[in-house]
């Protein structure tokens, strides 16, 4: 098993993702805003797992003005689009990610402290392999979740 620690996070090519986003957004013929680029901007500078609200207060404690409504609305074409990742993680509010920046990946989680460790591991790929092909389907992706606790969750440095 490798974890996102193991290996450096594919370098992020900002202007490929916006090229990526205006292409998505012409075909699609949704308006092309510069709010929706400020946004793209601001999740660029996050290098972890978020949810909208916490982009809502980054951007306003950044002195970006974006609607919580722009938010949601701009995440969701982010994701259609293939930018972003949506995650649910035991029931919270969806989280998301840069797609590029870790290639598919799995995700344990401390139930106290709320870390994420993201991690790769092939057997899944391959387990998910045979169990597609076991029931006649062929695989297109798959989320693997690991809930867990903290071995010492009193003196865990990422209990907040």
């Amino acid at each position: 098993m490798s974890t996102a620690n193991d290996t450096p996070a594919e370098a992020l090519d900002l202007d490929a993702l916006k090229k990526q986003f205006a292409d998505f957004l012409r075909e699609k013929m949704y308006r092309n805003t510069q709010e929706r680029y400020r946004i793209l901007d601001r999740i660029a500078e996050l290098d972890r797992h978020f949810s909208a609200d916490e982009l809502y207060v980054y951007m306003n404690n950044a002195g970006d003005k974006a609607s919580r409504a722009t938010i949601y609305s701009t995440l969701d074409l982010l994701n259609k689009c293939g930018i972003l990742v949506k995650h649910r993680f035991q029931g919270e509010s969806a989280h998301f990610e840069l797609a590029n920046r870790m290639p598919h990946h799995d995700h344990l989680m401390c139930n106290e402290c709320g870390r994420i460790i993201e991690f790769r591991e092939p057997a899944l790929d391959e387990i998910a392999r045979q169990i597609c092909e076991a029931n006649g389907l062929k695989p297109v992706e798959h989320s693997f979740q690991i809930f867990a606790v903290c071995n010492d969750t009193l003196n865990c440095e990422f209990n907040k």
